[in-house]
């Protein structure tokens, strides 16, 4: 470890997942030439990489549209000009609602597509046939199919925003590790790093599920905690799941499914998913399964059924794959984005509430406005730092309620 000054920076992003990422590109592409993107590992290969990466527009807590919209048009601007792909694919979200409530839940998500122009329409029960020949109609009451809903691979837009940004002049260092947040009298200064220090006035947290422990350095709390999220992949089936069959949002399974190469990736919501301590989790990239591992099994037995009424072909199909990965949830499902109160210079861009790829794109441009003290491009009241108090984000307590929250969730991805 090197305790000197081995350079003076504009902002200093920490961590280059999807959102870290995209925060450094849209930092450098308004003006902030000097901007140093830094990860303990490589580029998008912490949790990111193990995203199921479903990016449906609509969403009951609207706040969350417009960042999501700016990430599709970042990926439309960034594939321009670097020339990469992101694994973009528009295969559209079709919404089914099997149960009163669920036609009435459904009715709300319509209105709000409506309220801020995105396509959909009612399909028939026919058209659903055709469209995904894997799923059982017979129960489905009411349908909405938005035709624009995009899966992209988050490990290749986490790459294309750091290209992009690197063509802005940004710095990205890899394998460095922020070992410490420097300060001064409520006042960011740097970090030091595995290969030194590093001064700069304006500190972006992006580190995903370890962004406590930066913040509570300074003891300040970010009101978000690890909790696991876990998909499952099927043996590749052409005819039953078509390359481009759409996404499906299934609330009265608590389930969610897309298109995976010829195979079908679905997850389920389990009654109370597992939460942990940052420090339990495993720094390095890999492919370690979070929770017992009967977990991979027991949750299709305990919370498959509905779905499984859904996919009367289930139990004859073969599973290639069960994945387990970490979001940052949220108490009340919503992004965590914005200054720290009382600490100058000390800004989060984290708390993804399961949807942190989607808005990456929005997520980076709200912090850089901010940063940048330019007038915001969407209402940011909702993603407030502060918007809880007097809580430990490490505790028991704490971390099931963020757990309560992704239990809860319906919409898709």
């Amino acid at each position: 470890m090197k305790n000197f000054i081995i350079d003076t920076v504009d902002a200093i992003v920490i961590g280059a997942g999807t959102i870290g990422s995209s925060t450094a590109w849209h930092l450098a592409k308004r003006g902030l030439k000097n901007v140093v993107l830094i990860d303990r590992n490589t580029i998008g290969s912490g949790n990111t990489s193990k995203a199921a990466s479903l990016m449906t527009l609509v969403r009951t807590k609207e706040e969350l549209i417009p960042l999501i919209q700016e990430t599709y048009r970042n990926i439309e601007e960034i594939e321009s000009i670097t020339g990469e792909k992101t694994g973009k694919n528009t295969v559209g979200t079709l919404h089914i609602a099997s149960s009163e409530e669920s036609v009435s839940n459904l009715e709300t998500i319509v209105a709000i597509a409506n309220k801020h122009q995105i396509k959909n329409k009612e399909i028939s029960l026919e058209e659903v046939r055709s469209k995904v020949p894997w799923l059982d109609t017979s129960t489905i009451q009411k349908t909405s199919f938005m035709e624009d809903d995009a899966y992209v691979d988050a490990y290749l837009l986490a790459n294309t925003f750091v290209k992009a940004s690197k063509l802005e002049g940004a710095t990205i260092m890899q394998n460095t590790e922020v070992l410490e947040l420097l300060s001064e009298n409520n006042e960011i200064t740097g970090v030091l790093t595995t290969k030194g220090i590093i001064k700069a006035p304006i500190i972006i947290d992006s580190a995903g599920a370890w962004s406590n422990l930066l913040s509570l350095q300074l003891n300040i709390p970010i009101p978000m905690a690890p909790v696991r999220s876990i998909y499952w992949i099927t043996e590749n089936i052409g005819k039953l799941f078509p390359q481009n069959h759409p996404m499906v949002v299934m609330p009265d399974a608590m389930a969610y499914s897309r298109p995976e190469n010829g195979s079908l990736l679905f997850g389920l919501r389990e009654e109370n998913s597992p939460h942990f301590h940052p420090n339990e989790l495993n720094p390095k990239p890999n492919a370690d399964f979070l929770g017992p591992k009967d977990d991979a099994w027991d949750i299709l037995e305990n919370y498959g059924k509905d779905f499984i009424n859904y996919f009367p072909k289930f139990e004859e199909t073969g599973m290639k794959n069960c994945i387990t990965g970490i979001s940052t949830y949220t108490p009340d499902g919503y992004y965590t984005v914005g200054p720290f109160p009382n600490f100058k210079g000390f800004y989060a861009a984290t708390g993804c509430a399961g949807c942190g790829v989607a808005g990456s794109g929005g997520i980076g441009r709200l912090v850089a406005e901010m940063v940048l003290e330019v007038p915001l491009f969407a209402e940011a009241s909702a993603f407030r730092v502060e918007r809880f108090s007097d809580f430990d984000p490490l505790s028991e307590k704490f971390r099931q309620l963020c757990s309560d929250s992704r239990s809860k969730k319906k919409d898709g991805g």
